[in-house]
């Protein structure tokens, strides 16, 4: 029993000893083959790769002076060892001096320490206190950063007094046995190249494009005005579309007042037409037209329609996003249509049938057609009665049929029962929490 407490211990200080912390690698010596001090390590340059989820040190960049500092770079694989000082296994000689530090695309010390980051599983932007090396067959590796506290007292040479004093008060404390780290597979760099003022991307912008739209939102607006802009410069069109349409806004205009005119449309033509036409609608009237002009003439014609409707009715309300499909057509080609062409819908809760003038047939589902004969026209899939509602219909009528009837999206008509749109539930009750939020806000201030 002994034996194995002993091994276990054994295997956890082993275990212990292949990591380093880049704080403790700053205050080491840099010598050469014969023990003769170089100077500090200055920074740690980083081989990123699509296809390693961990990079590799590449470089060290070694300074020395004080007042007139003077750099060297040499390749980590001049690297003999890691202990109370960093060991090379070249000669003073082989190393040369240079006013400037060779320029590096991504540095530990640049990028990473005291940056903010965005941690991809907890979805938040975090600060880097250290970073949490692991010694791999002469490589070093980046496994952690750190964003507790004790990364922080660390860097400022106080962990020994600091871990001390809370021994005395409470030799169990959590600060003492626990570290805050977030695996490096989580992180997403945010820094910004200071000559070009662009992103840093690194092999996680897929994780970063998983966070749901929402988050994302919020996690760009915890970044300084500089990172946020350029780290929403990054995300691809439709992603910029979903998480900006989920800004309140205040926030999009903080954004649209930093990107051009070409980029601003690009984004208003990637968002759900409802929400577009919102956001045009509040902005002021030259704005919205500037940028009208800016977009495909088809898009900037639904656009132009819906704005022409009441905020607070069904016209306002919609969204031209839907599934129409010709009374002739087979359910085997509505199928393959829906496969096809609406990718990059949310969702399709319904699919709507019209004649050659796009009267409002009736409606089906997919569900129903899943469960149709192929061959059969689509028409003989439609429920028996279908809800409707009017362009000019309130916000509170829409809402009644809705709730009444339990379907998640109404058809709009106008009064020759042309299909114009739809309304979902989510964009009834954005519109309801709205005007919940009015009243709440003129009750508190006694109007």
């Amino acid at each position: 029993m002994i034996n194995n407490k002993l091994n276990l211990d054994d295997a956890r200080k082993k275990a212990a000893e292949m990591f380093i912390n880049f704080s403790a690698i700053l205050s080491m010596d840099v010598c050469d083959e014969d023990g003769n001090s170089l100077g500090k390590p200055w920074d740690i340059s980083l081989k990123i790769k699509a296809d390693e989820v961990y990079p590799k040190a590449e470089d060290l960049i070694i300074s020395e002076g004080s007042l007139k500092k003077k750099y060297a770079s040499l390749p980590w694989s001049a690297v003999s060892g890691i202990e109370n000082n960093i060991v090379l296994r070249v000669k003073r000689s082989d190393v040369k001096f240079e006013d400037r530090p060779k320029d590096h695309e991504f540095l530990l010390r640049r990028d990473i320490l005291d940056q903010q980051v965005v941690d991809t599983f907890n979805h938040k932007v975090r600060r880097v206190n250290d970073v949490h090396l692991l010694r791999v067959d002469h490589e070093l590796v980046i496994a952690h950063v750190d964003i507790g506290l004790r990364g922080l007292v660390r860097r400022l040479a106080l962990e020994d007094a600091v871990d001390f004093i809370v021994k005395i008060f409470n030799k169990d404390s959590g600060y003492l046995k626990e570290q805050d780290l977030v695996s490096w597979k989580h992180v997403q760099p945010v820094s910004l190249n200071p000559a070009s003022m662009t992103m840093k991307l690194s092999f996680t912008e897929k994780q970063l494009l998983s966070i749901p739209p929402a988050d994302l939102g919020d996690i760009i607006f915890d970044l300084s005005p500089n990172q946020r802009i350029t780290l929403f410069r990054t995300l691809d069109p439709k992603t910029k579309g979903k998480v900006f349409e989920n800004l309140e806004f205040e926030e999009q205009k903080m954004i649209l007042k930093d990107l051009d005119k070409k980029e601003a449309a690009q984004i208003v033509t990637n968002m759900s037409s409802d929400e577009a036409a919102d956001l045009l609608d509040r902005l002021a009237p030259d704005t919205s037209k500037n940028l009208l002009t800016l977009i495909e003439s088809s898009t900037a014609k639904k656009l132009s329609t819906l704005l022409g409707y009441s905020s607070d009715s069904a016209g306002g309300l919609m969204t031209t996003e839907l599934v129409a499909m010709p009374e002739t057509s087979t359910v085997e080609a509505t199928i393959e249509y829906i496969k096809n062409k609406t990718k990059e819908f949310e969702t399709v809760p319904y699919i709507y049938v019209v004649d050659e003038k796009n009267h409002l047939k009736g409606v089906t589902t997919i569900r129903r057609l899943l469960f149709s004969d192929p061959k059969d026209a689509i028409s003989k899939t439609i429920f028996p009665k279908t809800f409707y509602v009017y362009l000019n219909n309130s916000v509170k009528d829409v809402a009644y049929l809705m709730d009444r009837y339990k379907i998640s999206a109404i058809p709009v008509i106008d009064e020759n029962k042309i299909l114009h749109g739809i309304i979902t539930v989510d964009d009834i009750l954005s519109q309801v929490i709205s005007i919940a939020w009015r009243r709440r806000s003129r009750v508190s201030k006694g109007l």
